[in-house]
């Protein structure tokens, strides 16, 4: 069987909203600073983050002064720019230079503590800065860093601005509210599809009358739920003109099968009577199996309280004669007190009836069919006969199938059963009796 793959709505429009705040985010964050990052460019041209690198690489020495302690980054940027150099100096007038420093920015180095930050241009190429001035809070105090010579200001600024925990901290705050408000709010909407599928759910061929409503649910949906619920309304009225054949036949049959009744009886008793009256009485037995569908399809609300230990009694009572008549046993078996269930009677009798008459006709010569009723609310029909094959259980039920080429029945009587039982909210099941025979249960709901 093949497997059908699902998608959950929430899923995607959570992972697709996220996914899109991510990439505005993004190109908005790339368009706000790109005409920035070239605005500073064009002022400051060298990027400032070799500052960084520089004051890493400073160390104090025991005498207060500088030495210089190159770490790797600096290492990979003096192999980059062999031209880089820098001056870094303190509040106490501690210097420390490195690299090809020029003579303007040897002269006074101290006067770099009345700097915060500065770009020196050079006075021969206006365009081009000369150099930067910067000041860090380090842990031995504060430093000001003169350098030149070193990277320019590229699009690297914009992956440096990407990993600022700033714009990684937004991103998270968008995605955690998208995850914790966009799923409710779905869920939300559809409410209204998750109540117009518990109301298919319910829909049987007893619930014809159910149709899905339109309320809360997506307008884009609303063609799927008009177009089910006219599926149902041409079911509804098949099922209808089903019934009607039904009705109509069943009553067209009574007539001619009570004329032969009545004709039977004024021929000679013998062999051949008693079975033409036994083939008329299950031939009439179904008729008012089909009155009694149609008629608890009409009015499925009218259940009354039955007596399943008085009506099973009463069933095997009125077939006894014809099982002793042709050679069998019969026996009812039931609890001393009422055992009440909500349904019909005369459907369920017709069915306890036609299991019996089951019993009768695949049981073998000389069956002995038992009928029992427990206080749980079951009835079993057994018999010593030959039984059914766990490979048939499922497909006796089917209407017009039959497992043997017997001319007795038209294959209905079993497929009735089921559909009685079903109507009452039970089900029926097939066993091997104790005696070895076919064992059928019919179990239903006690009435409260």
């Amino acid at each position: 069987m093949r497997k059908h793959s699902t998608i959950s709505l929430r899923k995607v429009l959570s992972r697709g909203l996220i996914a899109i705040q991510a990439v505005v985010l993004v190109g908005f964050t790339v368009l706000a600073i790109l005409p920035v990052m070239l605005t500073v460019s064009e002022q400051q041209g060298l990027d400032d983050s070799v500052i960084d690198d520089i004051v890493k690489s400073v160390a104090r020495t025991e005498t207060g002064s500088f030495a210089l302690s190159e770490t790797k980054g600096l290492r990979t940027i003096q192999l980059d720019y062999p031209d880089l150099w820098f001056v870094v100096v303190d509040a106490a007038g501690h210097v420390l230079s490195q690299g090809n420093t020029p003579l303007q920015a040897r002269l006074f180095p101290q006067n770099l503590v009345h700097f915060s930050s500065a770009n020196f241009a050079n006075s021969d190429d206006a365009v081009m800065p000369y150099a930067i001035v910067r000041t860090r809070d380090t842990a031995d105090g504060r430093l000001w860093v003169m350098t030149g010579g070193g990277p320019l200001m590229g699009m690297r600024i914009i992956g440096h601005v990407l990993a600022n925990p700033f714009f990684l901290g937004l991103l998270l705050l968008l995605a955690t509210t998208t995850l914790v408000v966009i799923p409710p709010l779905i869920k939300r909407s559809l409410v209204g599809l998750e109540r117009v599928a518990q109301e298919a759910a319910i829909v049987d061929v007893s619930k014809t009358d159910i149709r899905l409503s339109y309320d809360g649910v997506p307008t884009e949906l609303v063609p799927l739920v008009r177009a089910f619920n006219g599926t149902l309304d041409r079911l509804d009225g098949g099922i209808a003109r089903q019934q009607r054949f039904m009705a109509d036949a069943a009553h067209e049959l009574r007539t001619p099968i009570a004329i032969l009744q009545t004709r039977l009886e004024s021929l000679p008793d013998g062999p051949e009577k008693r079975q033409l009256q036994r083939d008329t009485a299950r031939l009439a037995g179904m008729a008012n199996e089909l009155l009694d569908l149609q008629r608890m399809a009409q009015s499925p609300d009218s259940f009354q309280p039955v007596d399943l230990v008085e009506m099973a009694a009463q069933v095997t009572a009125d077939l006894a004669p014809l099982a002793i008549d042709a050679g069998n046993d019969i026996e009812f078996v039931g609890p001393p007190a009422p055992v009440l269930v909500q349904g019909d009677t005369s459907a369920l009798s017709r069915a306890v009836a036609n299991l019996v008459h089951n019993a009768m006709a695949h049981g073998g010569p000389k069956v002995a069919i038992r009928v029992e009723v427990t206080k749980n609310g079951s009835i079993a029909v057994s018999d010593n006969g030959p039984g059914v094959a766990p490979d048939h259980r499922e497909e006796i039920f089917w209407p017009f199938h039959r497992l043997s080429q017997s001319p007795n029945g038209a294959g209905l009587g079993l497929s009735l059963v089921s559909d009685i039982v079903t109507r009452h909210g039970g089900r029926i099941s097939v066993g091997t009796a104790p005696q070895g025979g076919a064992l059928f249960e019919i179990s239903l709901p006690l009435a409260a």
